[in-house]
């Protein structure tokens, strides 16, 4: 049976005290923010979301709610948070942040045009309070909804049939953000699980909805994407594939990518290497803190075998520096806070948790060794808790 603690009645008062004097995402400076965290049992059965606090002590809520699919996604909203349930669930919940351990509503991410196909949604772009892109992994069609929706029949309100950019209609949208006034699509153009393409980034106008261009990238099956601040780059990373059945041999032909986003050109940057020199092996999750300092995960392998980079995107050549304390450990997510910490995914299932690190001096200082989320992180946002 999984265990949780603390009870978010408790919890909430020491996240508002520690509100004074922080930030936080909208006017109320009363309000508090918190990292929202997906997480899973170490045998898959079953998923929750923990709250932390954003300031010490970095009081931790593990039972917000709980999910019956260890398969889940979070994404912030401001002062709420949606749950995205994947494969097999094909859900998305909005929660509220003061009020977290009930969801506001729960959608459907199936139209009756998809059959018996799996929509499996990977993510929810929100472009205002009453638009977002839902990505749907398993469709060729990107929805257009509205998250303020109060009924699910005025939740799906268009659609971006994005079908065509892979052969067997099906092209694996797997992240996206806005910048600019555009919605970059995150395509990794599978066929049968395996990347035997180079994946894609759809441009989307967002006041119109319609696809401008489609930008082929020098890797395979990419998995993230951030802006660099105050500039027209897009970084992508892409940990390549990993060959057929029954073999799966890593073919390194993923990296770190840099897209320019006035000439819609990609160029690749950082090379994971070949099947005989690949110093940071698979390049895994991403994380911009600013314009010269940005973090990726690099994997030699399962279990502890992850390592955590430090770059500064800005400059030629890329020198990756290892971030002291991280090398070859159970690593997962990477994500940013408001204050420009950045918070590292523990995967390590008998210890699991978020690390907090900041930066000073040229090196980074720890403010959190290990959060206990209880469960396994999957992934990290952050949202604003309003006060009473």
């Amino acid at each position: 049976m999984i265990q949780f603690k603390t009870n978010f009645a408790l919890l909430l008062p020491a996240l508002l005290l520690a509100a004074c004097g922080g930030s936080s995402f909208n006017d109320d400076a009363d309000a508090t923010d918190a990292a929202v965290i997906a997480t899973r049992a170490p045998d898959y059965s079953a998923g929750a979301v923990s709250l932390v606090g954003v300031d010490t002590p970095y009081a931790a809520q593990t039972n917000v709610s709980t999910s019956t699919t260890s398969d889940t996604f979070v994404r912030s909203g401001g002062d709420h948070f949606f749950v995205i349930k994947r494969f097999g669930s094909d859900q998305v919940l909005r929660y509220e942040a003061r009020t977290p351990s009930t969801p506001t509503w729960t959608y459907s991410t199936q139209d009756a045009s998809d059959g018996s196909n799996d929509s499996n949604p990977s993510d929810l772009i929100i472009a205002s309070p009453t638009k977002a892109y839902l990505l749907r992994y398993g469709s060729g069609k990107l929805w257009i909804v509205n998250p303020s929706a109060t009924s699910e029949a005025n939740f799906k309100t268009g659609e971006i049939d994005l079908s065509s950019y892979d052969g067997d209609g099906i092209p694996e949208m797997t992240a996206g953000l806005i910048k600019d006034g555009k919605l970059y699509v995150l395509l990794q153009r599978l066929t049968n699980f395996d990347a035997t393409q180079v994946g894609s980034v759809v441009v989307i106008d967002v006041a119109s909805n319609a696809v401008q261009r489609s930008i082929d990238l020098p890797v395979y099956n990419p998995g993230s994407l951030a802006a660099l601040p105050a500039s027209n780059k897009i970084l992508v990373i892409a940990a390549g594939s990993y060959g057929s059945y029954p073999d799966y041999v890593t073919q390194y032909n993923g990296g770190l990518v840099s897209l320019d986003t006035s000439s819609n050109t990609a160029s690749l940057v950082l090379d994971d290497g070949d099947g005989s020199t690949h110093a940071y092996g698979q390049f895994l999750d991403l994380a911009v803190v600013a314009s010269d300092r940005a973090y990726f995960i690099g994997s030699t392998g399962f279990g502890a075998d992850q390592t955590l980079y430090r770059i500064n995107p800005s400059v030629t050549p890329i020198a990756p520096v290892i971030v002291s304390g991280f090398s070859t450990k159970a690593l997962g997510s990477l994500a940013v806070d408001p204050a420009g910490k950045l918070w590292v995914g523990r995967t390590d299932d008998d210890a699991p948790g978020v690390s907090i690190l900041g930066y000073s001096g040229g090196s980074e200082t720890v403010a959190a060794a290990l959060v206990d989320t209880v469960l396994t992180p999957i992934n990290i946002d952050f949202v604003s808790v309003p006060a009473e």
